[in-house]
C-alpha cells in the first residue's frame, strides 16, 4: 500500500490496535478471533488507504475479498471525515468517497463517519451526511462502537451509569456499543448476555440490535452459536431481528451476501435476506426526507421490529 504523505503519517493507525489480547477482549475461540480481527484489521487498512489517497479521489476496494470491502469503506470514511473536519474550510474527501462507493457501501460509510466524531470528541452531526437524511444518523452507531472498542473493561462498565432521560441519539450509540460487544466477547453468547445485563434496561434492546447486526455482518461463529442468541435476548427478539435486517440490507446493497449472513438472518429474523432487507425499505416510508431526525431513525427501527415481531415471537406486532 502507498504510504501517506509525510504530514499525514502521524495519523496512521497501527495494526496492533485491533489485537484482541492487547485490547483485553476475549480471545477464544481462535477461529472466531481470526475472523473478527481480520475484519477490524481491514477497517484499519481502509482508514490508512484513505490517508494515502489524493484528495478528491477515493481508495479502490476491488482488490479485497467481497466480504471485507465494507469494513475497508467504513475505515476510509473515518479517515475522510477526520481530514475534512481538520482541513481549513472543510474538504471534499468524504464526498468523493460517497460518490465512489455509496452504490454498495452507503451504510458503512455513514457508520465510519461516526468513528471520526468520536476521535474528535464531537457529538453533533452538523452537515455530516446531509444528502442522506435518515441514514446519516448511523454515524452515532459508529460513535458508540468506537467508544466501546477503544475502552477498557472499567470504561465499558461505566456505560451502566446513565441519566433517567436521554436523547434519541443515545439509543443509536447503544446500538453501536452492542455491535462492538460482538468483538469484545469474541462471539461468546454468555459473555454477551453478561455485558448487556450491565447496561441500563432501557437500552438492552438497542444493544441486542447491535449484536445481531454484528453477527450478521461480521460473522465468525457456527450456526449453533447464533441460535443461542434469541433465548438470551428474550423479549428483545424483535430488536435482534431488526439488527439482522439492517445487516441484510447492507449486504444486499453491496451485491454480495456471504453464507454466514444468510444463516444469521434466517435464525435471528426468521426470514430470508431479501425479505429482511425489504423490511428496512417498507419501514422507511415517509421517514427518509429532508430534516429527518434521530426520532425518525428510532421510528424506523421500531417499525422494522413491528414487522419482525409476528415472525420471531409468534405474537402481535410491537408498538
Amino acid at each position: 500500500m502507498t504510504s501517506p504523505p509525510l504530514h499525514l503519517r502521524p495519523l496512521v493507525l497501527r495494526p496492533g490496535l485491533t489485537d484482541f489480547a492487547a485490547r483485553g477482549f476475549r480471545t477464544e475461540p481462535a477461529a472466531t478471533r481470526a475472523v473478527l480481527q481480520t475484519a477490524a484489521g481491514t477497517f484499519l487498512a481502509g482508514y490508512n488507504a484513505e490517508l494515502a489517497t489524493p484528495a478528491g479521489t477515493a481508495p479502490a476496494l476491488g482488490s479485497l475479498p467481497p466480504r471485507l470491502r465494507g469494513f475497508a469503506a467504513e475505515g476510509a470514511a473515518m479517515a475522510a471525515t477526520l481530514l475534512d473536519r481538520l482541513s481549513p474550510g472543510g474538504g471534499r474527501r468524504l464526498a468523493a468517497l460517497h460518490d465512489a462507493h455509496d452504490g454498495r457501501y452507503a451504510y458503512l460509510i455513514h457508520v465510519g463517519s461516526g468513528w471520526a466524531l468520536a476521535k474528535l470528541h464531537r457529538t453533533r452531526l452538523g452537515g455530516l451526511g446531509a444528502g442522506a437524511p435518515l441514514l446519516r444518523w448511523l454515524a452515532y452507531d459508529g460513535l458508540g462502537f468506537c467508544h466501546g472498542f477503544f475502552a477498557g473493561e472499567r470504561a465499558v462498565r461505566r456505560w451502566a451509569q446513565h441519566p433517567p432521560i436521554c436523547a434519541p441519539t443515545c439509543d443509536i450509540r447503544h446500538q453501536g456499543l452492542g455491535r462492538h460487544l460482538w468483538f469484545r466477547a469474541c462471539g461468546d453468547p454468555a459473555e454477551l448476555a453478561r455485558h448487556v445485563a450491565r447496561l441500563p434496561a432501557r437500552h438492552h434492546g438497542d444493544a441486542w440490535s447491535g449484536i445481531a447486526l454484528a453477527v450478521t455482518y461480521a460473522g465468525g461463529v457456527p450456526e449453533a452459536t447464533v441460535a443461542a442468541l434469541p433465548a438470551l435476548a428474550r423479549e428483545h427478539r424483535p430488536a435482534l431481528a431488526q439488527g439482522a435486517a439492517f445487516a441484510a440490507e447492507a449486504w444486499q446493497h453491496s451485491e454480495y451476501v456471504p453464507e454466514h449472513a444468510r444463516t444469521a438472518v434466517r435464525v435471528l429474523a426468521g426470514v430470508d435476506v431479501p425479505t429482511a432487507a425489504g423490511w428496512t425499505w417498507s419501514a422507511r416510508h415517509d421517514l427518509d426526507r429532508p430534516g429527518a431526525t434521530a426520532t425518525d431513525y428510532r421510528t424506523w427501527r421500531l417499525r422494522i421490529q413491528s414487522l419482525a415481531a409476528p415472525v420471531v415471537t409468534g405474537g402481535p406486532s410491537c408498538r
